[in-house]
């Protein structure tokens, strides 16, 4: 049988930007502290790579995306709120500090396997990790499951008999972030680098308000809430 994207492109893109317009202040903070943690990090990795450190490279890159994965509970659950037509709770998901923990343990899981794929293997790895486990952000913020290896686990069944869909729907999503390193095609400056950081808290911020509006189809679909 022919897959079907599970919600329409279009409905998420319109989701998405109608909830990031609507929330700009909140997400764009959530998002902009985000990658600078993993800035921070990519930065010094790539330090090590000029001078020969390739583990330490790893090492470090890792741990910026372990960090900014954990941190970016907040993005999750604000796009969620944001998906959602609902106020945004500024300080729900900080209440909590099993969450953090709980997307601490899938960040190490997830970040892992991708950083391992994006490295070597040709990536495929990377792009297993995103199908199976991509939700487990939405999963935690929303509270849907116990523990982080559980969270994991609730996002695997999300995707099931989704994966084609959803490899679709990914890839459509990291070109509409692709766009915001245009300013980059131009010159390599700070100017152009700021701007691009800053195109890209919106460009994800809408992505991952879409990506809620996906989560929510696939939780309702299969009755997990």
């Amino acid at each position: 049988m022919r897959e079907q994207f599970p919600l329409p492109i279009s409905a998420m893109f319109r989701s998405g930007i109608s909830g990031y317009v609507k929330n700009v202040v909140p997400l764009t903070a959530a998002a902009a502290i985000t990658i600078a943690v993993f800035g921070f990090f990519r930065f010094w990795a790539q330090v090590a790579i000029d001078n020969d450190q390739t583990f330490q490279s790893i090492v470090l890159d890792l741990v910026g995306l372990v960090l900014a994965g954990t941190i970016a509970l907040p993005w999750y659950g604000y796009a969620l709120d944001a998906a959602r037509g609902k106020p945004i709770d500024i300080a729900g998901p900080w209440r909590s500090g099993r969450q953090f923990v709980a997307q601490f343990v899938c960040a190490i899981f997830f970040w892992a396997a991708f950083l391992l794929g994006l490295r070597y293997l040709a990536g495929i790895p990377s792009i297993l990790a995103t199908l199976f486990y991509g939700f487990y952000g939405y999963v935690v913020a929303d509270r849907a499951a116990k523990g982080g290896l559980r969270a994991l686990g609730t996002s695997v069944r999300l995707g099931t008999k989704r994966r084609v869909a959803l490899f679709a729907i990914l890839a459509l999503f990291g070109a509409f972030n692709l766009l915001a390193a245009i300013p980059l095609g131009y010159a390599v400056s700070a100017f152009t680098l700021v701007l691009t950081l800053a195109l890209l808290t919106a460009t994800a911020s809408i992505t991952l308000v879409g990506g809620a509006c996906l989560y929510d189809v696939l939780t309702d679909r299969l009755g997990e809430r």
